[in-house]
């Protein structure tokens, strides 16, 4: 826990040190002079590192760092801990500790079970936050972990989506778990705290800084049997994700899109380049082997008080609406009713909470 705890120490750094010392243990109580020689003769290893390690030893703030973890509910496992768990300890470059947090302990246990990867963009569109929602709802009703970064879009509606069925959401952070990041993401954080766990190789009391999520997204794919990508732009961080699956020969799946779509771009590179393509929750549910009964029976429950009977008009003009944006002048055209009556229906679909308004005068369902 000190040797991960030092700030300015990361994973590469902790493997070459412990290529030389047996343990953590041996590194504290090294000679300066051996320390210093290690060092030198691993080039990989920057030089100030020597300053880290005997400025952080004062076992009163050892101490108070784990005294802080404790009331915080952070729990801390080096790779040899029992509850380290075991599909991390074969990728490469694997984080030589985890810090976790929530209603989850012993998170080895639960990530036996199947877990999917579920990622994709942050600005995405209102189709992908359903998709998103509704293939993690339909894994988490037949038991399977989602695993994702609690960043907006995808990830956010991938882990609302578990939720919502009850299941069991991990989310891997590029920060320390005693932080919410993006601060919006409040309710969900503390909802992943009650209904699964926080994971981060980052010590509390680490800032997001950018470079952190691309080196998370390796442990989002380690800890996952299967990656599903929603929504990814040419360039998209969620790829990053991808390519370490491959490394670590994992199972790839996206949603395919418009081809005119920048959305649309990375995910269709990828079912290019041979991803598997979901097409329907059926065909998920059968690509990855579940029966599906069991979420059949409990969306059934779920949703039966969300039903709603509308006017024909508004029955209308909701079937118009799609989960990719239309304008109003688009609504009108194909519904063939005039421009102020739709303007005021829509707003009625707003109010009942099945319309929303993602770009001025462009709609779409909720």
């Amino acid at each position: 826990m000190w040797l991960c705890n030092i700030n300015e120490i990361g994973n590469a750094t902790i493997r070459g040190l412990l290529k030389v010392f047996a343990t953590p243990q041996e590194i504290y109580y090294a000679n300066e002079k051996v320390l210093e020689n290690t060092i030198k003769n691993n080039s990989k290893i920057n030089d100030k590192v020597l300053d880290y390690i005997i400025n952080s030893r004062n076992m009163d703030e050892i101490k108070r760092k784990k005294e802080y973890m404790d009331k915080k509910g952070v729990h801390f496992f080096s790779i040899e801990h029992q509850y380290f768990p075991e599909k991390l300890k074969n990728i490469q470059d694997y984080p030589y500790g985890l810090f976790t947090r929530g209603k989850v302990t012993d998170i080895s246990k639960y990530l036996v079970k199947m877990s999917v990867a579920v990622v994709g963009a942050r600005n995405c569109t209102a189709y992908g936050r359903k998709m998103a929602h509704d293939i993690s709802f339909e894994l988490a009703m037949n038991r399977v972990n989602i695993i994702s970064g609690m960043a907006r879009g995808i990830d956010k509606e991938c882990h609302l989506g578990a939720l919502d069925a009850g299941g069991m959401t991990f989310a891997v952070l590029g920060n320390g778990v005693d932080q919410c990041y993006p601060r919006e993401n409040i309710e969900l954080y503390e909802n992943i705290l009650d209904n699964g766990a926080l994971i981060s190789e980052y010590p509390p009391g680490r800032n997001p800084f950018a470079w952190q999520f691309p080196m998370r997204n390796r442990i989002i794919s380690g800890l996952s049997d299967k990656i599903l990508v929603v929504e990814a732009r040419e360039n998209s961080g969620s790829l990053i994700t991808v390519e370490h699956g491959l490394e670590q020969g994992k199972d790839i799946y996206v949603i395919p899109g418009k081809i005119t779509d920048e959305l649309s771009k990375g995910c269709n590179r990828l079912i290019k380049e041979g991803a598997g393509v979901i097409t329907s929750l059926d065909h998920l549910l059968e690509d990855f082997e579940l029966d599906g009964e069991l979420a059949s029976d409990k969306k059934c429950k779920k949703n039966k008080n969300k039903n709603y009977v509308l006017a024909k008009d508004l029955e209308l003009l909701y079937s118009c609406v799609d989960y990719f944006p239309k304008s109003i002048s688009q609504i009108v055209q194909e519904t063939g009713m005039d421009t102020l009556e739709v303007c005021r229906n829509i707003v009625r679909l707003q109010m009942m909470g099945l319309v929303s308004e993602p770009s001025k005068n462009h709609y779409v369902k909720t």
